[in-house]
């Protein structure tokens, strides 16, 4: 098969592999589509953690072609979604709920290979069924989404309440559209990108602002009588961050989601954070929402397709990642097949 093989930084090569071959819980999947991450490019540039060599990719779908002697509850010919997350179960975090914090994380696409490539070896448990009509391309974005659902489920919005979201890529207007189920009263999303801004005004935001406007704050301000009630960053760099501690009024909520460079600071004024009462959180991974995620999709309460992927064959990939990212493609997705 050909896979796309990291080797380190800045270093990816398309290569035939062999062909793996599932032990008795493991499942052989031909990958239809792969969405590429921005952690995929964080890790391409050597800023975010990876074990080479290793093929790389964690947001995939595809069809079950072979399947290892013991798995009971999958058919070849399924469609499926992965879920790229092993949690061990037995760490101080496992035993305690936090899956999201386990000692020994392993991850299809980081640590073990994934799904950059023709064919990927899946864990049985990492397997989650997608309807045979349903498009791979929309399935790929169940693991972006599931990630979504956890800051959703960390910033606790209560119907009616005002929620800014900073940043209009991927992760921007999937959280939009999970804000949008969750009751928000007025939704606003500031993101300099037009085209993005379109697309996000047609999924339900009710305000678009270009972060150039020079009237911004004062405008959210009226519109959210002195501030927002929550705010989710989704940009990933410290300009976001810092406006994102900056917008809430009193009270108010923050969930900081987008993942930054290692290096990225954010100074807060401490005697505003104290007088405002404010809330940060952050957001880590998808403990428990991946199921969740793909039925949110299937049953279109999510629509992944107007997000537009870019699709691209593998042997693309590697221009994907090195070239400067362009603006105004919301998402890459790798085709193998």
């Amino acid at each position: 098969m050909r896979a796309a093989i990291f080797n380190g930084p800045l270093d990816i090569e398309i290569k035939d592999y062999s062909l793996p071959v599932p032990g008795k819980n493991e499942l052989l999947i031909k990958v239809e589509a792969c969405g590429v991450c921005g952690t995929d490019f964080h890790i391409f540039n050597g800023e975010s953690y990876a074990k080479p060599p290793v093929i790389t990719g964690h947001e995939y779908a595809g069809i079950i072609v072979e399947k290892g002697k013991d798995v009971k509850e999958f058919n070849t010919g399924d469609h499926i979604a992965i879920d790229p997350n092993i949690y061990c179960g037995e760490c101080y975090y496992c035993k305690n709920g936090n899956i999201n914090f386990c000692s020994n994380l392993k991850a299809l696409g980081v640590s073990i290979n994934g799904g950059f490539a023709e064919y990927s070896l899946v864990p049985v448990s990492q397997a989650y069924f997608i309807p045979k009509d349903f498009s791979f391309t929309s399935a790929a974005f169940a693991e972006p989404l599931s990630c979504c659902v956890r800051g959703i489920d960390q910033a606790a919005i209560k119907h009616g309440e005002s929620v800014v979201i900073i940043g209009g890529g991927t992760i921007g207007l999937l959280m939009l559209q999970l804000v949008k189920i969750s009751g928000a009263g007025k939704i606003m999303l500031i993101e300099p990108v037009s085209e993005k801004r379109e697309i996000a005004a047609s999924l339900g935001a009710e305000y678009v602002f270009d972060p150039e406007f020079k009237d911004m704050l004062e405008q959210i301000s009226d519109f959210t009588s002195g501030g927002p009630d929550v705010v989710i960053e989704c940009a990933g760099n410290s300009k976001a961050a810092k406006l994102a501690v900056n917008l809430p009024k009193r009270g108010g909520r923050v969930i900081i989601f987008g993942l930054s460079g290692k290096k990225d600071t954010v100074n807060i004024n401490l005697q505003n954070f104290f007088l405002k009462e404010l809330s940060i959180k952050g957001s880590l991974l998808n403990p428990f929402t991946f199921s969740r995620s793909v039925e949110l999709l299937v049953n279109k309460k999510i629509q992944a397709g107007k997000l537009k992927p870019a699709l691209s064959p593998l042997e693309e990939l590697k221009d994907i990642l090195s070239s400067p990212r362009k603006s105004t493609i919301i998402k890459h997705q790798i085709t193998p097949n």
